[in-house]
């Protein structure tokens, strides 16, 4: 969905074009990323919190990047066909990370 900008919004639906954001998508609790660590190689927090809020539109994440926000997602309890769908990913890759990370997690 390309994001379209309008001089000033009119309305709410013009406020939703504006900011890029699905009128449709009901209305969930948002996710924020601290990007005061703005300094780590390879990161981009501001397009992993946009990620994992759903806010159109998506942008691509480096296999670094979706494997922390697939962490955040799990997190705030997303299922592994929302948080693939987001990612551009098989839910089998969620799936696989998953259980690394508790592979991870039991050997520690």
């Amino acid at each position: 969905m390309p994001t379209t900008y309008a001089p000033r919004p009119h309305n709410a639906a013009s406020a939703n074009i504006i900011s890029g954001t699905n009128p449709t998508r009901e209305p969930t609790r948002r996710i924020y990323v601290s990007t005061t660590a703005t300094g780590v190689p390879g990161i981009d927090f501001l397009a992993i919190e946009r990620v994992i809020n759903g806010d159109l539109p998506l942008p691509h994440l480096n296999e670094t990047e979706q494997e922390l926000a697939t962490r955040l997602m799990t997190r705030a309890e997303l299922g592994a066909d929302e948080i693939a769908k987001r990612l551009r990913v098989e839910p089998r890759t969620v799936t696989r990370w998953r259980a690394a990370w508790k592979k991870d997690e039991d050997s520690n």
